[in-house]
């Protein structure tokens, strides 16, 4: 049954806001699938540049610059991004910002077949990430205008279960590429092509023209999201949280490559080491799928709450998951014992 997004009652007869209420839209089906397929290509890079990059430097330092590069530009450009995409029909600005994506990740292939120098990689990085900084804002506004208001939290329960969800795949798909000889280049390759999938997704959907604001007009525009916030106790609250949760709690995703061999010994161009990546995005997959199935009608306000408290529980176990075993003179599960080898326990302040 495809269900419409009419002002009136959702047209389908699954319960509202749940994960199948929101599938039941066919336009927010279409880009569900294409976004999953261009996502898994996304994961994949994401867990091999870093990997690349260490590799080659041995340093966490020239990584955490590569991940900047990615991730920096939303922080400069997202506001300013979400102005200029209200000025142009979302849908074919989302196409262009994804072909800026899908050209220079291309790029990134032959400069890792020649290991070209890393300020060139980096780069070419920050072309990917001024891309996907200004596709984010018109991205993140479309999505409620695929499905009717009531069903909102099955759809973003289902955005989030899909990006998460590449994360499990991306990284099994590395893993057994790997193995038949695909090289670092015929990944970001493969991500590349992979931006096709949202790129026709994107052709094939209806997205309603933005609502502007009235009178908001030059500098105004760049703040009214500002004031909307301020003037909105509830949102203010969960951004607030939000950007703390990411600025203290997020930085170690980045840095994943050098993590897993100086705490675990384990090689970041290894089976393992992606097979470790697929594990972690797994549990964000099944919380995700969670809210908008199991958890369909619980107070999110609660449920917010929950997983902070279930994160930091988890993150001081990873943490000191090391420091257990070392304590105990057992070998790591996942390397050789520290002081032996390649596992060997590295030093304080070395990259």
């Amino acid at each position: 049954m495809t269900a419409t997004t009419t002002a009136g009652e959702p047209q389908h007869r699954y319960r509202p806001g749940s994960a199948r209420a929101a599938m039941s839209y066919r336009d927010f089906r279409t880009m569900f699938i294409g976004s999953f397929a261009s996502n898994i290509g996304t994961w994949m890079q994401n867990v091999v540049l870093p990997a690349y990059i260490y590799d080659r430097t041995g340093k966490a330092s020239v990584v955490a610059l590569l991940v900047f590069a990615q991730l920096g530009p939303l922080l400069l450009l997202a506001i300013p991004a979400g102005v200029i995409a209200d000025r142009f029909d979302r849908r074919k600005f989302l196409i262009a910002m994804q072909t800026v994506q899908l050209v220079f990740s291309a790029a990134l292939a032959p400069l890792a077949a020649h290991d070209s120098a890393i300020w060139a990689l980096f780069l070419v990085q920050l072309g990917v990430g001024i891309g996907n900084a200004l596709n984010a804002p018109a991205w993140s506004a479309a999505l409620p205008t695929l499905v009717h208001k009531q069903d909102l939290p099955g759809a973003i329960s289902l955005n989030s279960t899909m990006i998460n969800g590449s994360r499990v795949v991306g990284p099994i798909i590395v893993a057994g590429l790997s193995t038949v000889g695909v090289t670092t280049s015929e990944f970001f390759l493969i991500n590349a092509a992979t931006y096709l999938f949202v790129i026709i997704a994107l052709a094939s959907v209806h997205i309603p023209a933005a609502q502007h604001i009235p009178h908001e007009t030059g500098r105004r525009l760049l703040t009214s999201g500002i004031r909307l916030v301020r003037d909105n106790p509830v949102s203010k609250r969960i951004l607030v949280s939000l950007t703390t949760f990411s600025l203290l709690s997020l930085p170690y995703v980045g840095l994943f490559p050098a993590i897993a061999k100086l705490n675990f010994g384990i090689e970041e161009k290894s089976a393992q080491y992606n097979w470790l990546y697929a594990t972690w995005g797994l549990g964000a997959c099944l919380g995700a799928l969670a809210v908008g199935t199991v958890f369909v009608e619980w107070d999110k306000r609660r449920l917010i709450r929950l997983g902070f408290g279930l994160f930091a529980v988890s993150m001081t176990a990873f943490a000191l998951a090391r420091e257990l075993t070392l304590a105990n003179g057992k070998k790591l599960f996942f390397g050789p014992p520290a002081g032996t080898g390649e596992g060997a326990a590295v030093a304080p302040g070395t990259n």
